[in-house]
């Protein structure tokens, strides 16, 4: 599957993302086919993780088993020179999920279908025990560590790191001290480390679930693709929650508030004040996609019917990884978004680990 370069192309159609450390397109070749290709952005990549990734999702395709085909598009071909990339089969007529919620062209007994079958192909049949080579823990505390490297870069931001704060009327502890907390004081890596790992989507969000534009079948909530699998930081196996918080951290609307813009934050100019806030603007108009229709309610359950009750401490460090990760490749009011909130969720998960 693998080439030495990647395959001549003779026109791009279509631009589909222009991401943090890669490009996404439609492209067609020589015969006329189109394929999408996606392709690294070599070290012009924000943050550190952009090439191993790609190389990771190709290598995710390429071993996936026999029923798991017809959850991803199909593998073409992947290369190293001049920068890792793959090709895949274009799934034509296909959207992402969140551009259907954006445009409200579900209801809430179709959000819920399609969370019921979601969660039978993940949590029942993606799920599987796997090995990685290095572990979530490591990631987990890794990433966290890095992310304070670049709030010390950041005039706006670099007082976080070392003065207790209180964060939406949360008391939170300087974040290095509640790193070194993680590590002395806490079980929660360890537990992590210590269960069973399954395979993982881990990157699994409304965008990277494609269905049909338009279908008049009734089964048009479960005619899913799943794409972009390996998590920004490059994990593809660990506990099973992470693929749970990692989901719901979009479909709450969470993260698409804060990469559009509507949130605010507050204390970031104070210089050492004690007291910062980040607010999203519930009431904004994109932000009815999430308020209107519950989008993570049902897949939540299918997780507790898998699993058990989720873990609330394991959840919330899950949740400052998440936001610690995007604190390396972001910027501006986003960046401090996700700053506020990797403390926030850290100094949660301690709280409820001890």
């Amino acid at each position: 599957m693998a080439t030495s370069t990647r395959p001549h192309l003779a026109a791009v159609d279509a631009l589909l993302r222009d991401g943090y450390w890669d490009r996404t397109e439609i492209i067609r070749m020589a015969d006329g086919s189109q394929r999408v290709r996606k392709q690294s952005k070599g070290h012009q990549s924000a943050g550190p993780w952009g090439m191993d990734n790609l190389r990771a999702e190709a290598q995710y395709l390429q071993d996936l088993e026999p029923h798991l085909l017809d959850l991803f598009p199909r593998l073409i071909a992947s290369w190293e020179e001049p920068a890792p990339g793959y090709d895949m089969a274009y799934q034509k007529e296909c959207v992402d999920l969140g551009q259907l919620a954006r445009a409200r062209l579900f209801n809430q007994q179709q959000a819920d279908q399609f969370q019921a079958h979601l969660g039978k192909r993940v949590f029942g049949q993606l799920h599987t025990p796997a090995n990685a080579t290095f572990t979530l823990s490591d990631n987990i505390l890794d990433t966290l560590k890095k992310a304070a490297q670049t709030i010390a870069t950041l005039a706006n931001l670099k007082d976080i790191l070392a003065h207790p704060l209180t964060i939406n009327g949360q008391h939170c502890d300087a974040f290095t001290d509640n790193i070194k907390r993680l590590t002395e004081q806490t079980k929660l890596l360890q537990v992590i480390k210590n269960q069973p790992q399954v395979r993982l989507h881990g990157d699994l969000f409304l965008e990277n679930i494609l269905l049909p534009k338009f279908s008049s079948l009734t089964q048009w909530p479960t005619q899913l693709v799943l794409i972009d699998p390996v998590s920004v930081a490059g994990i593809s196996a660990g506990h099973p929650l992470f693929d749970l918080a990692k989901y719901e951290s979009y479909s709450t609307g969470e993260l698409p508030a804060m990469r559009r813009g509507h949130v605010q934050v507050t204390g970031i100019e104070g210089h050492k004040e004690k007291q910062l806030d980040f607010t999203i603007d519930w009431q904004h108009l994109d932000m009815k996609a999430y308020t209107d229709i519950n989008w993570h309610r049902s897949f939540r359950q299918s997780y507790i019917n898998h699993y058990g009750p989720v873990d609330k401490a394991i959840y919330a460090l899950l949740e400052a990884y998440f936001a610690a990760a995007m604190v390396v490749c972001t910027e501006g009011v986003e960046q401090q978004a996700r700053a506020l909130k990797a403390l926030f969720s850290l100094e949660r998960a301690i709280f409820l680990a001890t």
